[in-house]
C-alpha cells in the first residue's frame, strides 16, 4: 500500500490473498483492495480458475461483482468485461459458471460470508446488469465520459465506469463523492504515483480526490458514495 497526502495506493502485485477454499469451500482466491469499516464496504479481486462454478448461495450482505476479465454465464446470459452481477442481502441466486476462469471486483455491502443453498428465491432484486447497453454520458470533465452501472441495491454504493480520453484529466474534485477508482485499462497517474491496470486508488482526504490524468487513455472503474 502506498500513501501519500490525500490518497492511498493499492496496487495489483501487493495485494494480500486469501485461499476461499479454507473461508466457504470454494475454489478461489480473493486479493483484499480496502476493507472500508466506516461505510461498511469491502473491495476484493475475486479470482476463479478454469472451469469454476460459484453454486447458488446466499449471503448476509449486498454486492455489486464486475467482471474485469473472462466471462460468467449467469441463469442462460453470457457475460463479460464491465458487466455486473448485482446480489442482494439474503436472496438466493446463481449458479455463476466461469468456464474459461475469471476475474472480478467485488463490492460487497455487509458479510460477504456465502452459504450453499439449493432453491432460488421468489424476491426479485437479484440482477445481471450488461454495460454495453447503457449510453456513454458527458462525465465530470473535459475528455470524460461515464456510464452508471449501479445506482442501488448495494447500500450507499454507486458504481460508474469512466472513460478517459488520451491527455485528459479529472481535476481535484470533479467526483467529490468518489471514494476509490480501480483502473480498468491503461495508465493514469495521480500526484507522482503512476497506476497501471486493477491497481486501485482510494481517496483519503476530505476534500476529494486529487487530479487524475491519463495521457495515454484509461478506463476506470469509480466507486462513490451518496
Amino acid at each position: 500500500m502506498t500513501t501519500a497526502t490525500d490518497y492511498q495506493i493499492a496496487r495489483l502485485q501487493e495485494l494480500p490473498w486469501e485461499d476461499r477454499v479454507n473461508v466457504d469451500g470454494w475454489p478461489s482466491r480473493a486479493g483484499m483492495y480496502w476493507d472500508d469499516r466506516d461505510n461498511n464496504l469491502c473491495m476484493r479481486l475475486i479470482d476463479y480458475p478454469f472451469g469454476s462454478i460459484e453454486p447458488r448461495h446466499v449471503h448476509g450482505g449486498s454486492h455489486a461483482t464486475t467482471i474485469l476479465k473472462g466471462r460468467a454465464i449467469v441463469d442462460g446470459l453470457t457475460l463479460g468485461p464491465l458487466d455486473v452481477i448485482l446480489g442482494p442481502s439474503n436472496e438466493p441466486h446463481g449458479p455463476l459458471d466461469y468456464p474459461e476462469g475469471c476475474k472480478l471486483l467485488s463490492i460487497f455491502h455487509g458479510s460477504y460470508y456465502h452459504s450453499e443453498v439449493q432453491q432460488l428465491s421468489a424476491e426479485k432484486h437479484y440482477r445481471l446488469i450488461q454495460s454495453a447497453p447503457l449510453p456513454w454520458q458527458s462525465g465530470g470533465a473535459a475528455g470524460c465520459e461515464e456510464k452508471t452501472l449501479v445506482d442501488r441495491g448495494v447500500g450507499p454504493l454507486v458504481l460508474k465506469v469512466l472513460r478517459m480520453a488520451p491527455g485528459s484529466q479529472l481535476p481535484p474534485r470533479a467526483y467529490p463523492s468518489m471514494r476509490a477508482a480501480l483502473v480498468v485499462e491503461g495508465q493514469v497517474t495521480c500526484g507522482a504515483e503512476t497506476l497501471g491496470a486493477w491497481d486501485l486508488l482510494r481517496v483519503t482526504g476530505a476534500g476529494g480526490h486529487r487530479a487524475i490524468g491519463a495521457a495515454g487513455g484509461a478506463s476506470l472503474l469509480a466507486i462513490t458514495l451518496r
